[in-house]
């Protein structure tokens, strides 16, 4: 179990394709981690690099303080879940997880103490005598999973989209189970994955990744409701973050279709970062009325999607198109609505993408 520390990684394959780009990221011993992005976007060049796999081209890996940079995987004791897990198809499920103990020459009756033990967190002893062939995609990834617990401690435990390929009426379950063993054995844990639903339900701490650089490394609460980033808040969320491009103009914000007022103080702090922005809110922040109100802006529903005990709506007015998730079932396409934007609610951010504060 140990901190992480990745300073100023960066990967390029071939001399020209660059992967990860300047990466600095402390992962705190013990915690469970997720690295969120969308696919392609550095985040298994970052896990081999951090396994030992890979070296960077650029940067310092460090565990505990100390530089790894150069050690190999076996030297470093990081364990290792892949998207597709690999079981040796000549041994049962009880000598698959019992593998990595054989060859440390661990004494027999330990090693079936540790089986035992670490099969019964995952809720798999009875498949202990059965043959990985035999076995769903499921139940082959709780092997995988097992036959890194059952090492002695592995200083940190790297899950490559261990979920992908599971069958989608088994993904809570597994990511219950994840989250479960994370308590029990108190290892420091990074998931990797695409999906924003498995980063939050498993992690503590998040880390979001785009064209190879980390926007943000928050709380969940932090990056869903103060995103430093446009994508972050677009990208987490269901649907995501309305993010529309805005001027100032005296107390008001331009959005080209209509202006919004805004107070003094936010006037004043926009206006030391320019006239151009990006405006953020997020679907159910937007207040909705049938009746004209003060500040209310008149939109036209194209699309009103029913969804339980809420409802998604597609607004527009000209060239804007808004998403609104509203508990009140009363809205149908070709409904007049009138919309009301609450100024606390307003995110900004700048030209550079950043998050004004």
């Amino acid at each position: 179990m140990v901190e992480l520390f990745l300073e100023g990684v960066t990967h390029v394959y071939g001399g020209m394709t660059e992967a990860v780009r300047n990466v600095t990221w402390k992962v705190p011993d013990k915690t469970s981690n997720a690295l969120l992005g969308p696919s392609g976007c550095g985040k298994t060049t970052l896990m081999k690099i951090i396994s030992g796999l890979l070296k960077p081209t650029e940067g310092r890996v460090y565990f505990d303080g100390k530089d790894v940079t150069d050690m190999t995987p076996q030297e470093r004791d990081v364990g290792m879940v892949f998207q597709f897990p690999a079981m040796y198809p000549d041994m049962n499920v009880y000598q698959n997880i019992a593998y990595p103990l054989h060859n440390i020459k661990t004494p027999k009756h330990e090693i079936r103490k540790r089986v035992i033990e670490v099969a019964e967190a995952l809720g798999i002893t009875h498949l202990l005598d059965k043959h990985g062939p035999s076995l769903s995609f499921g139940d082959r990834q709780l092997v995988s999973l097992a036959r890194v617990l059952v090492r002695p401690k592995p200083s940190i435990i790297l899950l490559d989209e261990p979920l992908t390929q599971v069958e989608p009426e088994r993904r809570t379950e597994l990511r219950k189970k994840l989250r479960e063993v994370k308590r029990e054995f108190g290892q420091t844990m990074i998931f990797v994955t695409h999906d924003q639903t498995e980063a939050l339900t498993f992690a503590e701490l998040v880390a979001v990744m785009k064209d190879g650089r980390i926007l943000q490394y928050d709380s969940k609460i932090n990056l869903y409701e103060r995103p430093t980033d446009p994508f972050i808040g677009y990208f987490i969320g269901s649907p995501g973050m309305n993010i529309l491009p805005c001027s100032l103009v005296g107390d008001e914000i331009d959005l080209s279709e209509f202006r919004l007022k805004i107070p003094e103080g936010v006037r004043a702090l926009l206006e030391k970062h320019g006239t151009e922005f990006k405006l953020g809110i997020r679907p159910e922040h937007i207040e909705l009325s049938k009746i004209k109100e003060k500040d209310s802006i008149l939109f036209l529903c194209s699309f009103a999607e029913f969804q339980g005990g809420s409802q998604i709506l597609t607004l527009n007015k000209g060239s804007i198109s808004i998403k609104v998730r509203t508990r009140e079932i009363a809205y149908e396409a070709g409904d007049n609505i009138w919309v009301r934007f609450p100024a606390e609610k307003i995110l900004f951010y700048g030209k550079d993408d950043k998050l004004i504060t």
